[in-house]
Formats: C-alpha cells, structure tokens, sequence
C-alpha cells in the first residue's frame, strides 16, 4: 500500500488593507464625473512645433462627508518646442463624485487607495477627452493620453496626433 500526501488546498485570507478596500468599494456608488475647471491656453498661434508634452497628475484629494465620498484631480499638459518653451498648456480639474453607503468610516488607508487607483481609474477617460477635445479648440493637433494599465497608477505615455494634409 503506498501514501500519498494528503491534497493541500491553498486558501489566501486578503489582508486587513484588501478587506477594508474591498468593504469600501462594496459600499460605494457612483454618482457624477464631472469638470471641475477647464484652463486651455495656446501660447503660440498654431501651428506649433510640438518637441515634448510634459504631463503632470497632482495626487487626489479626497472629501469624505457621509453620505458623500468624491476624489479631486488636477492634470496639467504642458507642450513645449525644441527649447523647452511653453507652447500651450490645458489644465484639468476632474471630479469623481460617489455615494457612500452606511457602515463606520473607511480607513483613512483604504480611502486613500480607492481615489488613488479606483477613482483616477473611473476619471481617466473623462480627463482624456477633456484633453483631447481642448487641444482641438485650440487649433493644435489632439493630444491623446495613453491606456492606463491597472498595474499603473497613472497614464505611461501621451500622444500627439499629426494631423495630415491633402497634398494638391
């Protein structure tokens, strides 16, 4: 008669942090995005000569008032020639407005996770065609940001899209 070892399930417990993460987006719902301020501004008259775009995302801020949990970003995009001279620059101010079930009061942690990973997650594609469409009434070329990847807190890359001309 031969033994074999006795199957071994492998049962992860979420950590304190997860479970509080995962209480708070349980009790969440959301409830507006929306723009908060707008500032577009084209330095130069097109067309401009677009070496580096410069993006900068302030860290959320976060207002927690039961029932009411909303997360506050502000996104600037600075376009800048050869010389690193400003050509244009829009400034975004984007907020995430949710309700929030009764319970007790989130972590301060796990609120500060939610706005930075979950919250910018549900903003980014607002704050991106916020962008893109200032750009365009700016008379520039559209300045698109990149896929944002679960795995990253913000965007890894933005564009410029080159407009092309009929050639006659």
């Amino acid at each position: 008669m031969t033994s074999t070892p006795a199957s071994r399930e492998l049962h992860q417990t979420p950590s304190s942090q997860e479970q509080d993460l995962a209480d708070l987006h349980n009790r969440l719902h959301l409830n507006d995005v929306r723009v908060q301020r707008l500032r577009a501004e084209a330095i130069q008259d097109p067309p401009l000569d677009v070496k580096t775009i410069v993006i900068s995302v302030d860290p959320g801020e976060v207002l927690l008032e039961p029932p009411r949990f909303a997360a506050r970003f502000t996104q600037t995009v600075t376009l800048r020639d050869k010389d690193e001279q400003p050509l244009a620059e829009v400034e975004i101010v984007m907020i995430v407005d949710f309700g929030l079930d009764d319970g007790p009061i989130p972590t301060q942690e796990a609120i500060n996770l939610y706005a930075e990973h979950n919250a910018y997650f549900i903003a980014h594609p607002y704050l991106r065609e916020t962008l893109q469409n200032a750009t365009l009434k700016l008379g520039i070329e559209p300045v698109v940001l990149g896929i944002l990847s679960r795995s990253e807190a913000r965007p890894s890359e933005v564009t410029l899209v080159k407009r092309v001309t009929p050639e006659n």
